[in-house]
């Protein structure tokens, strides 16, 4: 299952705009458990970030790159090693928080996954596993009773962030700051745009749950019907990929060309900004307040109007988009690079010939239009503040956690015991009926503490790990990334939610006729009077304060 990043917690239902729920904070809705918030009040500003100190004790097939594209292993890396001697725990208990966006795995006491992990890291990790939809609430509750835990997952989107983390998490800064990591060397492996994400009121309060490029969204196509149906799959501007639509629908045959309106792409497509832009001057500018966004709208208005789009979209969660496309009812897709494994094991074993293509998003001049860049983080997690003994204890913990590819910790986190939990195909390690079950299909919510670098992996499918790979080549050099990166708005975090749905309401009233485009104009208007100016006046406040 994949994790893109998102802004705001997106567990109810993709719908009419597919991922995009979003138009306000650039969330992406879809199949994703996210916690996070932009990034830290300022950071940077103050604190040497964590130095990188890449883990080269694995060759990957292809090295990733400095623009952020992931190392890319055609399988997993053979007979791996243990890094790290003896276990990180002390053997005293420890009570952890994470969301969860499967269902919730059997609990310790019925889990031999769980148990076997345990063994590993020395001690009882006693979490408390919350469905993501529920998560935020099951936060604040646990604030208010002190009853976080530990170590946790932090709801980026609870209100007055930076307060809560001071009075309540440990400062890590002196743990994990410039050279001081290197005591943590899976923690150093983490890229330094993650760190970015931690630091509030110029102190290191987290870890990150780093994702990357992985979670950038973009348009798949279902190569093997557009080839049935001789389409050209790689439309280079909008006027084509429009008629590449009609040439994929025929609503007599229940076959529309798109799963979804995907105004993610849509507002790539017209070269509008990944979310906000940032003058030279340090002044923001939200995306729906640029008259490109307004053409976005029409073209999906009309996508809608034609009968371009899968007439259930409306009501859809993502999950039922995927499986329209895994059908062939629709042949576009709006989703993240690392939801390609999703669509290979939900689709590809009962479909002979079945092919999934990856677009460079069509513009209105035939150049591939810059892509937007994915969040480093899907998250971060705190520590409760205690002594010095055991926040060493507990980053050790979350050391062995953050273990990369190709290493035995990461085999024995992501997949459990060879012969219970995974057999081994060659070097691919294959989950059993039981390791599916207990340890998550390998998605253990224990990647919502920390995780390694997400490697450009696809057991069994190598040809997948190089269609990403030769489509960012293309891609991530030139993307976009959002400037609001690493800051912090108080007011995004106590109004987002109501202002994202506000302006959700107002496009689909737009999509769906009930409102002309031209209306719009006071859409922004009223986004700007209730929160947006503000949203953006401290966002400026900490561009400037970290560039000055």
């Amino acid at each position: 299952m994949s994790h893109p990043s998102l802004d705001r917690r997106t567990f109810l239902g993709a719908g009419l705009l597919g991922m995009a729920g979003l138009l306000t904070a650039g969330s992406l809705s879809g199949c994703s458990t996210s916690t996070t918030t932009s990034g830290g009040s300022v950071a940077g500003a103050g604190v040497t970030l964590p130095s990188y100190i890449r883990f080269d004790g694995v060759t990957p097939d292809l090295p990733g790159t400095d623009a952020g594209i992931p190392d890319t292993f055609f399988a997993y890396p053979a007979n791996p090693q243990r890094v790290l001697t003896g276990v990180p725990a002390d053997g005293s208990g420890i009570r952890g928080s994470v969301p969860i966006n499967q269902a919730v795995p059997p609990g310790m006491d019925r889990n031999s996954y769980w148990q076997a992990l345990n063994e590993r890291i020395g001690s009882d990790l006693s979490l408390t596993i919350t469905p993501g939809a529920d998560f935020p609430q099951r936060f604040a509750t646990a604030v208010a009773g002190d009853g976080l835990g530990d170590v946790f997952n932090v709801d980026g989107a609870f209100p007055q962030l930076p307060q809560l983390l001071e009075s309540t998490c440990q400062d890590l800064t002196e743990y994990l700051s410039g050279d001081a990591i290197a005591d943590y060397p899976f923690l150093a492996n983490l890229p330094t745009d993650s760190w970015r994400g931690t630091v509030f009121n110029g102190k290191i309060y987290g870890i990150p749950v780093t994702r990357g490029v992985q979670s950038s969204v973009l348009l798949m196509a279902r190569a093997d019907l557009f080839e049935e149906r001789g389409v050209d799959p790689a439309p280079a501007t909008i006027d084509e990929f429009v008629r590449a639509c009609e040439e994929m629908t025929d609503p007599r045959a229940n076959t529309w060309a798109l799963t979804s309106v995907p105004m993610v792409m849509l507002q790539q497509m017209y070269g509008l900004p990944n979310t906000w832009a940032v003058d030279d001057d340090g002044t923001f500018t939200h995306a729906l307040e640029l008259e490109p966004y307004k053409d976005a709208l029409e073209l999906g208005r009309r996508l809608i109007a034609d009968e371009l789009v899968h007439p259930d979209s409306v009501d859809s969660a993502t999950a039922d988009q995927k499986m329209w496309f895994g059908a062939g009812s629709a042949a576009l897709h709006q989703d993240t690079y690392s939801s390609m494994g999703s669509m290979y094991e939900s689709n590809a074993d009962g479909l002979e010939g079945y092919s999934v293509g990856l677009l460079l998003t069509p513009s209105e001049d035939g150049e591939p239009a810059p892509l937007w860049l994915g969040n480093p983080n899907n998250s971060i997690s705190a520590l409760k503040k205690t002594d010095p003994a055991r926040t060493k204890m507990l980053l050790e913990v979350l050391n062995w956690l953050a273990a990369p590819i190709g290493t035995e910790e990461h085999l024995s986190r992501k997949y459990g015991v060879e012969g219970v939990h995974y057999t081994l195909d060659d070097a691919d390690p294959v989950l059993t009926p039981l390791g599916k079950t207990e340890a998550c299909g390998g998605t253990f919510p224990i990647e919502y503490l920390v995780d390694g670098p997400r490697p450009n992996y696809y057991p069994g499918r190598p040809h997948v790990a190089q269609d990403i790979h030769d489509h960012m080549e293309q891609a991530i050099p030139g993307g976009v990334r959002n400037p609001t990166v690493g800051l912090y708005s108080g007011t995004q975090g106590t109004t987002g939610g109501r202002l994202n749905t506000t302006i959700t309401d107002a496009v689909n009233s737009i999509l769906l006729g009930r409102e002309p485009v031209s209306s719009w104009d006071a859409v922004a208007a009223d986004w700007r009077k209730q929160g947006g100016d503000t949203i953006r006046k401290e966002y400026e406040e900490g561009h400037a304060e970290l560039n000055a």
